[in-house]
């Protein structure tokens, strides 16, 4: 009986993730992209909001209605063994027609890590930035 409820338990939770999804609290704050002016604010509601760090003009906002493929994962980094462990949050956006992927190493004020990929070229934007604000609502 015990095994069945924790059967049901687990699929209830599938079911429930497949159609809601929540950014692990680790993401929440702000990085910015010195190289293109550009604050990225991961926010309690899950939403992603791309703004100019100079002005702060709303260049995009990412929500559940134009990502797709999102996957979350905790993975070990480049450095490997316990302790080195990764957030990774990953999808795709049509609207910008591009691959995102966001990798946030496990530690006080991460810099955070990522790799766009646009449909029309090869090339990656892969940089690094580093933490402006933490906890952002």
């Amino acid at each position: 009986m015990k095994k069945l409820l924790a059967l049901f338990a687990v699929a209830v939770v599938s079911i429930a993730g497949a159609f809601a999804f929540d950014f692990p609290s680790a993401l929440r704050g702000t990085w910015v992209d010195e190289t293109y002016d550009a604050d990225w604010t991961f926010k309690t509601n899950n939403t992603i909001v791309l703004s100019y760090h100079s002005t702060g003009a709303v260049i995009f906002t990412f929500d559940e209605s134009n990502m797709k493929n999102i996957r979350t994962s905790l993975e070990s980094d480049e450095l490997g063994g316990v302790g080195n462990q990764s957030v990774v949050l990953q999808f795709r956006c049509d609207e910008t027609h591009r691959d995102y992927k966001f990798v946030l190493p496990m530690m006080p004020k991460p810099p955070m890590k990522i790799d766009f990929a646009p449909d029309w070229t090869k090339w990656h934007y892969i940089s690094t930035f580093p933490m402006v604000s933490a906890g952002v609502e």
